[in-house]
Parts: structure tokens; C-alpha cells; sequence
């Protein structure tokens, strides 16, 4: 990083926060839903199925956003008819270990054989189902997992420092219990899907490979908006256990030191100056129209033409000498098989998509959103399964926001705090080598 990042703040100024808005603009343009389109022609869609049970996948990973385990237990008895139990769970978290809930199907089969296969289903009557779900950033030490973007050595691989830590936790303290379970039920084997949002699907795919290597356990992981947390031999090595679901412009899977170096020298390298002109001079003219007092404001012209001037002499000098800096590749990219949920410009369509998909920053004004549950992935899910056949009349049966939604402002800030966190942490690392 050194070698790459000594100047980069260099160039940066205060015009860097106009950058910002005109930059995000002129990329949301590019990257438009025809565009989109294109990017995925040749990918395969999900079906209709496979998007209804990452549903049910979704709604227990919002679930584990509760504030208590009682919660969890009134929303996990509206889910799949009642047909789970839990046999520990917490809803503390530690830096290392996030919060999370373990759960038993109270038979070995559902009473009847639904019409498709879902993750939440025993392959044979020998085995005994159990899922793992693993709480997402709420709390500070959450975030401090998070915010560590350095990639570790790990199988031949590198992987996110601080959620590596966090996975091999979770695993190292469920083992135990998982081998208690095989011997008191006598089945052959356990089926294990360990389930995850955000931070709680990083640390539900390290935990599936830790726990991978017993024979007496079959894992699936499957995740939505996972960071950036493995090198792109490893991640595919995970593609037959290993599950992400990215939701558009989602900015966590993005995130990571070389992304986020990239992105802020594109910010730092874009002109923005005529896009200025442009705003100006339409909210002046519209202004002059629309408001009351718009016989008040200036004269366009005048302003425009000392705007003008002033970037000309103070701004536009740095532009025409600024030179244009290497890109770092991305180390890192989501675990296993991804699945992208992206606006096609008539509604959501789903492909499976290779995951260097998202080894840069897609600045999109919808990059935060786009992560959350309730305005993000629940949308996109519920959106992805109607449009897969104009089918406006399914609804999707089960409903976390009762129990979650009252408190998801919190996780909202948390959140923030997160994205924050990220970018702090690449600046950190940017300046001790500067």
C-alpha cells in the first residue's frame, strides 16, 4: 500500500465535497439500468423458487436484530408454521463474537414435501436440521470487527482481519455443542446453514469453512450483503457451500483498502467544475420562476460569469496539472456463489453473478440503503419474485418488522457508524504510509 498510496492526499482540497454529489451523479448516469442489463446478459436468472427461500433466509436474519431473546422467540414462532426451536442463543455482542442464535427443527422433515427444495429442508430423514443465524453491525463492537479492513493470511488465501476473527470464533464456541447434538440424537449427520446480514454473513461464512472440515457436520452458508472478506481463489473454492445475495448498489460487498483507495482518487481526479456551472445556472434560472421571492435573486449571468471566473483561476489550474495515479486491485471479494438483485429499469431481476463482480465501489445514491433490510433487501427479494413472472399478487408470508422494525432506526445509526468506520480505517492506513 505504501508504494501505491504515499500521495494520495496530495491533491485533495476543499473542492473534494463538491466532487462528491456531481461524481455520484455522472456514475449513477453511467451506470444505468440498460447498462445494468448488459453487465448481466449473459449470467443466469434465479428462479422464482430459489428467491422465495432466500426469503425465508432474510427473515431470520432480520430477526436476529432484536433487542432480546424473547423477540427472536415470538418472531422465529410465526416462521415456517412454529417448526423451530432454539437451543442457545444471546443477543449480546462481543468484538469478536457477534451476536447470534442456534436453532433445531423440531422434526427431521417438514409434515409435507413443499414443491421446491429449500435451504431449511433435511436432505435425508438421517439427518438432523439445524441453522445457525448470526446478528449484523448494531453494536460499537460490531463496528470495531468491521472497521478492521487489513487482510490476514488464511488457507492459502487472504481474508478480512476482523471478521476472520469473528468466524473462527463462532466456530470454535458452537463445535462443542454441535458434537453434544450428534451424540445425544444418533443421526448420521447434522445439517448445518449458518445465516447471516452485513457483518453476521462475513462471520457466517468463516464459521461454514471452519466447520466445514468435520465430516460429521453438512454446511451451507448463506449471506446477504457480506463484506469484501476473501481472495478471489479462495472465495471460489467456497462456491458449492457458500451463498452471498448482493442487493444492487449495496456498498458493504465493495468495501475494501484497494476499493476504497480507487474510489477516493476518482473523486480526487474528477472535473466537476462544468457540472457546477450547470447547477448553478439551472437553479438560478428555475429559482427566478418558481419562488416568491425569486425577483430577489441575483442577476444568472452575473453569477455565472464570476463563478466562472473563479474557477478558471483557482480551481481548474489543478485539474489540467493533476496527475493520474495508478489503481490498486482488489485483494479482496465476497465469499462463494454470488447472487446480484439489481434494478433493470422495469422493476428487480436476479442473476447469479461471478463475485469480482464487486471489486469496486458502485456510487450510487442508493449505496446505504441498499444494505439495509426493510428498505433494501426485503424490497429487492419481494420486487425480484413478482417481476420473475409479473406475478403482482404474491405476497411473501412472513414479516420480521413487527418485532425488529421499531428498533432498526438504532441499527440505521449503527450503520452509519460502520460506513464511517470503513472509511476512517482507510484513511488510518493511507496516512502511517503517507
Amino acid at each position: 500500500m505504501k508504494d501505491h498510496s504515499g500521495s494520495l492526499f496530495d491533491d485533495v482540497d476543499a473542492s473534494l465535497a463538491l466532487s462528491i454529489p456531481y461524481f455520484a451523479a455522472k456514475e449513477d448516469s453511467r451506470m444505468s439500468p440498460l447498462w445494468k442489463r448488459r453487465m448481466h446478459r449473459f449470467y443466469n436468472k434465479v428462479t422464482k423458487a430459489d428467491l422465495i427461500q432466500l426469503h425465508d433466509a432474510l427473515y431470520l436474519s432480520h430477526l436476529a436484530y432484536v433487542d432480546t431473546v424473547k423477540q427472536f422467540r415470538d418472531g422465529l414462532a410465526k416462521f415456517q408454521n412454529n417448526s423451530w426451536e432454539i437451543l442457545y442463543g444471546t443477543t449480546d455482542s462481543l468484538p469478536d463474537l457477534p451476536a447470534n442464535f442456534l436453532l433445531i427443527h423440531k422434526q427431521l422433515a417438514p409434515l409435507e414435501e413443499p414443491s421446491f427444495k429449500t435451504f431449511f429442508e433435511a436432505k435425508e430423514q438421517s439427518e438432523v436440521l439445524v441453522t445457525l443465524v448470526v446478528r449484523g453491525t448494531k453494536h460499537i463492537s460490531d463496528v470495531l470487527s468491521d472497521g478492521l479492513l487489513e487482510a490476514k493470511d488464511y488457507r492459502g488465501g487472504k481474508a478480512h482481519g476482523g471478521i476472520l476473527s469473528s468466524g473462527k470464533n463462532l466456530a470454535e464456541y458452537y463445535l462443542p455443542k454441535l458434537k453434544e447434538l450428534h451424540r445425544t440424537t444418533g443421526r448420521d449427520k447434522i445439517r448445518l446453514v449458518i445465516i447471516g446480514h452485513s457483518l453476521g454473513a462475513g462471520t457466517a461464512a468463516i464459521a461454514a469453512m471452519e466447520l466445514k472440515e468435520h465430516i460429521f457436520l453438512e454446511v451451507e452458508a448463506v449471506g446477504f450483503g457480506c463484506p469484501s472478506l476473501l481472495s478471489r481463489e479462495l472465495s471460489t473454492s467456497t462456491k458449492d457451500y457458500i451463498t452471498t445475495v448482493v442487493n444492487d448498489a449495496d456498498i458493504v460487498p465493495r468495501m475494501s483498502g484497494a476499493s476504497m483507495h480507487n474510489l477516493m482518487l476518482d473523486l480526487i481526479e474528477y472535473d466537476w467544475t462544468d457540472d457546477a456551472l450547470e447547477d448553478v445556472e439551472f437553479t438560478l434560472r428555475r429559482g427566478r420562476d418558481s419562488l416568491d421571492f425569486g425577483n430577489l435573486l441575483p442577476d444568472t449571468d452575473t453569477v455565472l460569469n464570476w463563478i466562472r471566473d473563479y474557477l478558471n483561476k483557482k480551481v481548474l489550474p489543478k485539474y489540467s496539472n493533476i496527475e493520474r495515479k495508478e489503481r490498486l486491485p482488489s485483494v479482496l471479494i465476497p465469499p462463494g456463489q454470488c447472487i446480484h438483485i439489481f434494478r433493470d429499469g422495469y422493476g428487480f431481476t436476479c442473476t447469479y453473478t461471478p463475485c469480482d463482480f464487486f471489486a469496486s465501489v458502485d456510487f450510487s445514491p442508493t449505496v446505504l440503503d441498499d444494505h439495509l433490510i426493510p428498505t433494501g433487501y426485503q424490497r429487492a427479494v419481494l420486487s425480484a419474485v413478482q417481476d420473475s413472472d409479473r406475478d403482482y399478487s404474491v405476497s411473501l408470508y412472513t414479516d420480521s418488522n413487527f418485532c425488529v422494525m421499531k428498533k432498526w432506526t438504532s441499527h440505521w445509526n449503527f450503520f452509519t457508524i460502520h460506513i464511517c468506520i470503513y472509511i476512517l480505517s482507510f484513511l488510518f492506513l493511507v496516512s502511517i504510509f503517507k
